[in-house]
């Protein structure tokens, strides 16, 4: 259990020092967070440490102790922040100043010098209903973030935003006509090394200084953004990167939109830009833009024409030429217009004519025996076209050695090889 969070303020070091050591805080559940000697200084220590509970001399330089209190419920309703617990302790036993600091949010008003049991019994109490608050807050926060999930879950599925937005108390809806949103998708299939439940806790450590709504679903995390500032956005994106041990692309990101119908713009194009993935690998992320670029850049070519090449290569044991055919299949064969199974059809398609053309050439060699032409299976089951390619070269390499048992047929073949790239040249039967 977390400690809850202590700050003393008080103008004289020695009650400070006392405070300090007059109880086991660690044992009682707290630790110190800071200290101050006068009013000024305990307002901005407040304010920017949120203690759980704090120990408050009413008699300080510069504020008083009630001046203090008056500060902080100002602070802290403007920034709809919750109230620390407020022990006062006093030389005096006026009635008014007791009125005034339970007036002010006191939870305990204490005479100097301080009774050790009676703070102890305080602080005990208090403890039990911070505890309880805290609960009680997870509680409804936790509610009406799911209620917020349900409700943008439902306009998704819909594709339709209703005519009123009903959540206008959530800092995420706040004004959301004229707020940008932008959705990010985390696709977990290409993401390995690191366990779903560990992505999802930092996504949402690295992503909290935005107002934001984060979803898992199935083998993805969607996180809805509002936000404008692009740079902080590719931050959290550059950090949420490292999350993948392969170093490969997994996160897609749309353009920022307008409204709710400018969020539900961004999930889909977000979504849609996922079965790019497929295809690209070594982008930080994927975005409308990024596809743009590449789709310019696309030279696809057919793969049914260089087969004739390959099986010359596999009769030839040319192996420099088929990595060659290899290269060119991965830079120009890429085809973002084309989906993930027209991609895998063609491939298999492709394998199949290829053992084909093997067979119908040397009927004599078992080509279809072994593990070198289950290719199917392995093609469907690929994640990403880099896969495929690597599987292919495997393949065709494993066929290349196989199939070159060095006989009478492929010496012949080889020397006819040789001379149709060679006739200009000078050549004698010993160099063949």
């Amino acid at each position: 259990m977390d400690l809850l969070k202590l700050l003393i303020a008080d103008d004289e070091a020695s009650i400070r020092n006392g405070l300090k050591c007059i109880l086991d805080w660690e044992e009682l559940g707290y630790k110190l967070c800071g200290e101050a000697s006068n009013g000024k200084d305990a307002v901005e220590q407040i304010n920017n440490l949120r203690p759980d509970l704090v120990i408050l001399d009413i008699k300080m330089p510069g504020l008083t102790g009630i001046e203090v209190m008056s500060n902080i419920r100002t602070y802290y309703k403007e920034n709809k922040l919750e109230m620390p617990a407020i022990i006062v302790l006093s030389g005096f036993s006026d009635f008014e100043y007791a009125k005034e600091s339970i007036n002010n949010g006191a939870k305990a008003y204490l005479l100097k010098p301080v009774d050790e049991d009676e703070l102890q019994e305080k602080v005990i109490s208090l403890g039990k209903e911070i505890r309880e608050r805290q609960k009680l807050n997870e509680t409804s926060k936790n509610a009406a973030v799911f209620v917020l999930k349900d409700y943008l879950w439902n306009i998704f599925q819909t594709k339709k935003v209703p005519e009123q937005v009903q959540i206008y108390d959530n800092p995420f809806l706040a004004d959301c006509e004229n707020s940008n949103y932008c959705s990010i998708v985390l696709d977990l299939n290409f993401c390995t090394g690191t366990p779903a439940n560990e992505i999802l806790k930092s996504v949402e450590n690295y992503f909290s200084f935005f107002k934001t709504v984060i979803i898992p679903k199935e083998n993805k995390i969607l996180i809805l953004l509002k936000a404008s500032n692009e740079v902080a956005i590719e931050n959290c994106i550059q950090r949420a990167v490292k999350l993948n041990k392969k170093n490969r692309t997994f996160i897609c990101r749309s353009q920022s939109y307008t409204g709710l119908e400018g969020l539900l713009k961004s999930y889909y194009e977000a979504e849609e830009l996922c079965s790019y993935l497929f295809f690209i690998s070594d982008q930080l992320f994927i975005s409308k833009n990024c596809i743009e670029k590449i789709s310019l850049n696309t030279n696809s070519i057919n793969l049914q024409n260089l087969i004739d090449d390959i099986v010359f290569c596999i009769e030839t044991y040319n192996k420099d030429k088929l990595e060659k055919i290899i290269s060119l299949i991965k830079e120009n064969y890429f085809d973002i217009s084309k989906t993930e199974a027209e991609i895998k059809k063609q491939f298999i398609s492709c394998m199949v004519e290829l053992r084909n053309k093997l067979l119908a050439k040397y009927p004599e060699r078992e080509i279809s025996n072994g593990t070198t032409f289950e290719v199917i299976p392995k093609i469907l089951e690929a994640a990403s076209y880099s896969e495929i390619i690597e599987y292919l070269k495997s393949v065709l390499f494993d066929l290349l050695e196989n199939f070159n048992f060095n006989t009478s047929d492929s010496v012949i073949v080889k020397v006819i090889a040789y001379v149709k790239s060679n006739y200009d040249q000078d050549l004698k039967l010993e160099a063949l």
